[in-house]
């Protein structure tokens, strides 16, 4: 390591001579003027070209080359085992006929059932749908038990027009607890309720994006029978997306859905189109409204907050209106989509997630409820646990799907595994026609059932749900049928036998269910062990590199082995595939030809690699570069506690409870950490250093217990997790209390950081500017924007109860400011000069100068007499003049630079964060400026040590040679001596910090009110600076608020090691640095890589039939994947091929050393 002189962050020189030779060199010496701000100028020595500095642009490029390739094979990797892991659910493109119902009916014929063209007959001929989005089952019915002391939530009570149905109609009304299978997203429900099919985790993700259904569906089936014209649809415009052949602009009033923030848009535009249509039921048979406010008020307020009550009594009203309108042949189905959690979110498959409510009325009589008992049907209902006192029926969502299409004369979707709700089809007034009805009903729906496998079995014949067909529930369909054939069409058949054969047809369809929400997926296991393969195979790669390229950074001619492995790959795949088909396992495996050279490019990209390390490993060795035992040096449990850290942070994925309370491990492994760099620090030699190091950890370790304060709670935690990050667990606005947490850490993030560059004399050049003024305005403006959201948020939920001298007089404009209002802009403009000084302003002004350097210059007048020597014989008494040049930031030159581009990253992400999140990442950057002092600290330790050492042994030869009185051999010997000391020059191993670093990214996660499930997702920044969904934008806001922590933390490994490291070159006129940079970039990337293995292993290999797997395992691996890939692309990017790429340029051409 380079010497640290002089102190104070400053580079020094002197020149001493007469007045007049000064002036006489003045324009040589003295620097350009300069001033606080302006680009450095160049200190050209004479002999620093621009060839230098262009070939200091060389290793930049080919450590971006190196993370590239690792970044792509990670990215092969995960596709693969993806592609295995979550597949989507084979969809058959079959549909259902009216005149096909592959079943024989004459049993019903004969018996006074007319025959129909449709499968049974019509029973309604007109069906309102009413979509509630969001409506949660307690949210429908009463609620009597509460106590006069409890206060009632705002969710609650609030849809009286239903409790009065129930009280004053309960044989013309029903209530269910409707319940949904995850991922319990507007677009797989939408799905489900058409199709009757069960939804896969990856469809999730294209809950932003619909694409036309092609399976059969109601929808379609209603539209191939009745006409187009006979459909009119009003609200969000999924169900455009899904039905575009269905749903067009002649029949339906479609409006934008993802806007979360604004409440009254498309429920306003349903309300306006909805009146019109039930005044005049002619121009239509089927009328469908999805409303979209209450979920809108649960995501960006939470259940239990005033804006949920209005918008449940604005529903009531419309349910009212409904209800008083309709005809006797008309069907009213009201129906939550999925219900939300205590934040108001949903997609994942906790109770109030899954459980909405739904309402089936028409004015017809529905129900005989005494036919229930009367046929003993009970074991084939389910109810929920008292809910407000009550006891309710509980059902499928997919059950509506069968129930809908046979009440109104249509065939059930071919792909339905629903079941028919058994209580729609008793309305005949006979007790023996109504069972007839009900098993008519019920077994029509076993065949379409029972065909679906059949067509499933044809074309998955060795599948999981082949092998349950045959071996679990085939079966009883065949002994159900065979009961019917026993009864024959005697139509003395006692009604005991009718329901015999009703409950063993049930008992097909709910066992059939059963195993096909366990099967949920065929596995790819060839393609998952491939990927994973792949995966461990690159991190074999990454750690030889780590360990035999220690002091050289790349072998040479890496670049031609791997792209000539990759070539070759590419032209090998074809001939691949015939010989992997031969393989049993492949043989059943969804291989396609583009997995194949995924694979085969990754693979012989790898071998290309191997081979060359192989082809260099003898010279490297001849350096001693390359052994393990290296990993390990000062200090001795360094490398032990990184490796212990990974090895404990893979056991995670070994019990989902570790991985529900994955949080907890993390703040034990930092705190760890700190108890071991107290000990490091108290061995540091310097007191003044070794004070400054304690305090520094202590302060490392505070911050981290600080962190672990902001909480989001996993439903799985229950009364371990107390939640801090929003208002309370059932909102999701901010406290009021964070709101003036980020006014303070507003003010004191900019102090802090000046402070921190003022200690190595970097507060010149782009800190001036950025940190007194960008960042300051910036983070001023984005609190601005935090507290007007806030307050007009507030202001928009009381105004319509706030009146006369209770008015608050700003109201008006802070209401305004929200979703719709006419002031939103203003609130919207603060935020997006913010961003424009994160992402325009402040990156143009680094880019044109990123280096936080000056120069001083000091003129002090030297009196011969006083000391100062004089040439033999000279006489002078004159005055001379000593001129000291002071290179401000010269010992931090690297380090401040690509710090300030840190802080533009910061501020980027923080914008997008809520208030605490925001608070969170502040702390985050000061805890990671603390891990870079402590570094800093260590290694000017170590080179102490190292030093006095040097210089001890140089004392023993000197003492050793004086006392032989050999000068010639003594200087040989002091020589030796002080050779054999420099190679044994230390290099403090940063494998720790690198992984301690890596660690902070997932505690930053956490403490960002983030938890690895997919109803964390905080959607309400995809419109932070745009007034409406943006569909580039928003998913950029997105992903950056939910993995902008693994952003910062990747983006901070350089400073590891070019923290206050001065570009001092050595005798080759270079400063090192490539080595240990790529060294700690390929050990964050195998890190990582280590982990997702790991998760890979255990998910994907031990797990992949546990219980937990959807809930818990798999959004875990989805978290994974998305956070390696994005520290790889921000390292291959923004950390090395921009950020450092340009400083090493800068500091190249300003003080002419070539960086390497």
């Amino acid at each position: 390591m380079a010497q640290r002189n002089p102190p104070l962050g400053q580079a020094q020189t002197t020149a001493t001579s007469s007045p007049a030779t000064l002036r006489s060199r003045s324009t040589t010496a003295t620097p350009a003027k300069h001033t606080p701000g302006q680009r450095f100028p160049r200190l050209d020595s004479g002999n620093g070209d621009s060839s230098k500095a262009a070939k200091g642009r060389t290793p930049s490029i080919r450590l971006a080359k190196l993370l590239l390739w690792v970044f792509l094979v990670h990215v092969g990797a995960i596709y693969l085992f993806t592609r295995g892991f979550l597949l989507s659910r084979s969809v058959l493109d079959s549909k259902s006929e009216c005149d096909n119902t592959n079943m024989d009916e004459s049993i019903f014929t004969d018996h006074g059932l007319d025959s129909k063209p449709c499968w049974y007959p019509q029973q309604y001929k007109k069906a309102v749908v009413v979509v509630i989005d969001a409506l949660r089952f307690d949210f429908v019915v009463p609620h009597h038990d509460l106590s006069d002391a409890e206060r009632e939530p705002h969710y609650l009570n609030k849809l009286p027009v239903i409790h009065r149905l129930l009280e004053e109609q309960p044989d013309n009304t029903l209530v269910y607890q409707f319940v949904a299978d995850p991922p319990t997203t507007t677009l797989q429900r939408l799905k489900a309720l058409t199709t009757g099919t069960l939804p896969t985790i990856i469809d999730a993700g294209s809950n932003f994006a619909s694409s036309a259904l092609k399976e059969d569906n109601w929808l379609a089936q209603f539209e191939s029978l009745r006409g187009q014209d006979r459909i009119l649809f009003m609200g969000d415009d999924t169900w455009t997306g899904l039905f575009p052949s269905v749903l067009n602009t002649n029949n339906s009033h479609a409006f934008p859905s993802l806007d979360t923030h604004d409440l009254d848009t498309l429920d306003n535009g349903v309300i306006k189109a909805l009146g019109p249509a039930l005044e005049d039921s002619s121009k239509w048979d089927l009328l469908i409204a999805h409303f979209l406010g209450v979920d809108h008020c649960g995501h960006t307020y939470g259940p239990n907050d005033p804006h949920m009550a209005v918008k449940l009594e604005q529903m009531n009203d419309q349910l009212e209106k409904v209800l008083e309108s309709v005809s006797d042949d008309t069907l009213v189905v009201i129906m939550g989509d999925h219900g939300m959690n205590g934040h108001g979110d949903h997609g994942g498959d906790s109770d109030d997630e899954v459980e909405a409510g739904l309402v089936i009325y028409s004015k017809r009589k529905l129900l005989d409820a005494s036919l229930l008992d009367r046929f003993s049907l009970g074991d084939m209902l389910q109810y929920t646990k008292p809910i407000g006192g009550n006891v309710y029926r509980t059902v499928n969502q997919i059950d509506l799907v069968p129930t809908l299409s046979l009440l109104l004369g249509l065939p059930i979707p071919f792909n339905n595994l629903g079941s028919v709700i058994p209580e729609l089809f008793l309305s005949a007034k006979d007790p023996k026609s109504a069972i007839r009805d009900l098993l008519r009903a019920t077994r029509l729906n076993a065949a379409q059932v029972a065909t679906y496998f059949e067509s499933y079995m044809e074309l998955h014949p060795t599948s999981d749900i082949a092998l349950a067909n045959r071996m679990e529930f085939g079966e009883l369909f065949g002994r159900a049928e065979k009961f019917m054939g026993e009864l024959g069409q005697d139509p003395q058949t006692k009604t005991e036998d009718l329901a015999m054969a009703l409950r063993m047809y049930s008992d097909y369809l709910r066992t059939s269910l059963t195993s096909c929400k366990r099967i949920w997926a065929h596995f790819d296991v060839p393609l998952m062990a491939a990927g994973g393969g792949v995966l461990l195979a690159s991190c074999f790669c990454l750690l030889l590199h780590i360990t035999m390229y220690r002091t050289v950074g790349m072998p040479p001619n890496l670049e031609r082995f791997l792209a000539g492995g990759t070539l070759l790959g590419i032209a090998l795949a074809r001939y691949l595939k015939p010989l992997l088909l031969k393989i049993e396992t492949v043989q059943e495996s969804s291989l396609g030809l583009v997995d194949i050279m995924i694979f085969s490019m990754s693979l012989f990209s790898i071998i290309g690699f191997l081979l060359s390390l192989a082809l260099n490993a003898k010279s490297f060795a001849k350096r001693e570069s390359w052994n393990v035992l290296r990993l390990i040096r000062w200090p001795p449990l360094s490398g032990f506690l990184a490796c212990l850290f990974i090895f404990v942070n893979c056991l995670i994925f070994a019990s989902n409870s570790y991985i529900v309370h994955e949080s907890t491990f993390i703040i034990g492994f930092l705190q760890t950490f700190g108890l071991i760099g107290l000990l490091f620090s108290l061995r540091v030699p310097d007191k003044a250093a070794r004070n400054k190091a304690v305090l520094l950890v202590l302060s490392f370790m505070a911050m981290t217990r600080v962190l672990s304060a902001s909480t989001v709670c996993r439903e799985e935690q229950g009364d371990l997790c107390s939640p801090t990050y929003y208002a309370s667990a059932q909102q999701t606005v901010p406290s009021q209390w964070s709101l003036v947490m980020l006014v303070a850490s507003g003010a004191i993030t900019p102090y802090l950081i000046r402070l921190l560059l003022s200690s190595s004399k970097s507060m010149n050049g782009i800190a001036l500017l950025w940190v007194d003024y960008g960042l300051r305005i910036g983070i001023i403006m984005g609190t601005l924007y935090a507290v007007l959201d806030f307050e007009g948020s507030k202001a928009d939920g009381t105004r319509t109860a706030t009146t006369g001298n209770n008015a608050n007089a700003f109201e008006p404009l802070l209401g305004g400011m929200s979703a719709g209002g006419h002031y939103l802009w203003a609130k919207t403009t603060l935020v997006r000069i913010a961003f424009g000084f994160a992402l325009l302003i402040g990156p143009a002004a680094w880019w044109t100068n990123p280096l936080c350097m000056d120069i001083q210059t000091v003129e002090e007048t030297v009196n011969p007499a006083e000391g100062t020597k004089r040439s033999v014989g000279s006489t002078s008494t004159t005055p001379t003049t000593q001129r000291k040049i002071y290179i401000l930031g010269y010992a931090n030159a690297f380090g401040a630079g690509y710090y300030m581009a840190l802080t533009m990253m910061f501020l980027f992400v923080i914008l997008t964060q809520k208030p605490l999140g925001a608070i969170v990442l502040s702390v985050g950057l000061a805890q990671i400026s603390c891990l870079v002092e402590l570094v800093d600290i260590w290694r000017d330790a170590d080179f102490a040590v190292w030093q006095q050492r040097v210089i001890e042994r140089i004392q023993a030869e000197t003492q050793t040679s004086v006392e032989n009185a050999d000068g010639v051999a003594a200087a040989a010997s002091i020589q030796s001596a002080a050779q054999a000391e420099q190679a044994k020059a230390p290099t403090l191993n940063l494998l720790l910090p690198t992984v301690v670093l890596s660690l902070m990214g997932n505690l930053f996660f956490f403490a960002t009110g983030h938890q690895a499930t997919l109803s964390s997702i905080q959607w309400s920044s995809a419109f932070i600076g745009v007034p409406t969904l943006n569909y580039f934008f928003s998913p950029i806001l997105v992903i950056v608020n939910t993995l902008g922590p693994f952003i910062l933390c990747a983006m901070a490994l350089p400073l590891v090691v070019i923290w206050k490291l001065p570009p001092k070159a050595n005798r080759l006129g270079m400063v090192v640095l490539f080595p240990e940079l790529t060294r700690l970039c390929l050990m964050m990337m195998m890190h990582q890589s280590l982990v997702l293995v790991a998760n890979m292993f255990f998910t994907g290999g031990m797990f992949r039939r546990h219980l937990m797997v959807w809930k818990v395992f798999a959004p875990r691996f989805m978290l994974q994947a998305s956070a390696l890939l994005m520290m790889d692309l921000v390292l291959v990017t923004v950390t090395v091929l921009v950020v450092l790429n340009r400083v090493i340029r800068e500091v190249s051409t300003i003080l002419s050393v070539r960086v390497v």
